[in-house]
């Protein structure tokens, strides 16, 4: 699944840096203090660092808006409000002779503030995400519903690249981390060691529509 993933968006990110190549038509710049909007829609594949399962094999949605303002010739400022779906899943593999499977699941409101800047027709972002635990679950190969021990808050770094594809449109990929456990504490080890925890680690790829006020 990870190796799929990776050469589908390895393909995609190709296809529409050409694209935007060739296209001619030019997105509005806003002027320094003027504040513009957007709306997201996208999918998410994620996994969780330290529960002993490999792969961003969990997939989900995720949508929002936000709005940013130049503070500088070539940088921004964005704020956004999103949902997002992150998770894990481990799927059954019978012909291997590995029966187990489960799936955890959790949603999230995400609000990430971001820099934004830009390198030739690549647009660049990093930042912090603060992120909302809204409902959990755990799904057992019975089938059994539980909730998840999902923390109720998670703060993460986001890092990305946007390109154009037309005007106002544009394809995003982020990169999601956490830095503080998404679920579980962490704990020292002979009082030097920080240990435990177990992470959200996800990718987004989004289409993006800005909204520029016209002068």
């Amino acid at each position: 699944m990870c190796m799929w993933l990776n050469k589908a968006f390895t393909a995609l990110f190709f296809c529409l840096t050409a694209f935007s190549f060739g296209s001619q038509a030019q997105t509005e710049t806003p002027k320094k203090g003027q504040f513009s909007g957007m709306v997201k829609l996208g999918l998410v594949a994620s996994q969780i660092h330290n529960d002993d399962v490999g792969g961003y094999n969990k997939l989900g949605g995720t949508a929002g808006f936000g709005v940013f303002t130049p503070i500088s010739r070539t940088a921004k400022i964005q704020l956004e409000l999103n949902y997002a779906m992150r998770g894990s899943r481990l799927a059954a593999r019978p012909d291997k002779g590995e029966f187990n499977s489960f799936t955890l699941e959790a949603h999230y409101i995400d609000i990430p503030i971001l820099y934004r800047s830009h390198l030739a027709m690549f647009e660049y972002e990093i930042g912090l995400c603060n992120g909302f635990l809204v409902a959990s679950r755990r799904v057992d190969p019975l089938f059994i519903t539980t909730a998840a021990p999902f923390n109720k808050y998670e703060l993460a770094i986001n890092a990305g690249v946007s390109v154009p594809i037309k005007e106002n449109w544009s394809f995003n990929a982020r990169f999601h981390y956490s830095m503080l456990p998404a679920i579980g504490k962490l704990g020292f080890v002979n009082g030097l060691n920080i240990i435990g925890g177990a992470y959200n680690n996800a990718i987004s790829f989004s289409i993006i529509r800005t909204f520029t006020p016209k002068d």
